[in-house]
């Protein structure tokens, strides 16, 4: 998983044939389709690590751990079920689980795993992502910091990784009305601090 490949907002890969499809082959044993599912993923899950904190290395480690679990439990996945929402269920509890290691060892806080303050990641460079608006990109990187771990996390799946509300829902164990609720809130303290920001002496 190359960092200096992570996708532009919201850019899902296109699929070669449904996911069902595929998860039929990987039952039936066939680890190309395996392949394939990381591809359509990988970047995604990559880029949605070092949104929320992880460094590029720490976001590699868990985008493995990710498939690891998926290829381990997809026999036990119900077909019935959305994949998508799977999947992004397995990241989130990965991604918190891996944020929750590095404050465990001490090697950063919450805060600053969260970008408290609203300084930039310092890592936010290593993504360098090609989008019509860069600087406008660049500059909600910048604030991110003022969200909580809820909100960035709505966010970062519901904005960033284009997921549908329910999707984000399930893969976060919360409601539709909470995800809205958390996106509400999050693009309202975005506009807030873009705004103080704009208005901040040079």
């Amino acid at each position: 998983m190359d960092v200096t490949e992570a996708p532009v907002l919201g850019e899902a890969p296109a699929r070669a044939c449904p996911v069902e499809e595929l998860i039929e082959r990987i039952r039936a044993g066939d680890l190309d389709a395996f392949e394939e599912i990381i591809r359509l993923y990988e970047r995604r899950i990559l880029s949605m690590g070092i949104h929320m904190g992880l460094t590029p290395q720490d976001a590699q480690d868990a985008g493995q751990e990710v498939f690891l679990r998926v290829f381990r439990y997809l026999a036990k996945f119900d077909p019935g079920r959305s994949f998508e929402a799977w999947i992004w269920k397995i990241c989130v509890n990965t991604v918190f689980n891996s944020l929750r290691r590095r404050r465990d060892r001490g090697e950063v806080s919450w805060e600053a795993m969260v970008g408290e303050g609203g300084e930039e990641p310092a890592h936010a460079e290593a993504l360098q992502l090609q989008v019509e608006n860069s600087q406008l990109f660049s500059r909600l990187l910048s604030h991110m910091g003022v969200l909580s771990r809820q909100e960035r996390m709505v966010f970062v799946l519901r904005e960033l990784q284009d997921l549908e509300t329910a999707e984000v829902a399930r893969a976060m164990g919360i409601s539709s009305i909470t995800v809205r609720r958390h996106g509400a809130s999050a693009r309202a303290k975005l506009r807030r601090a873009m705004d103080a920001a704009e208005t901040r002496p040079k």
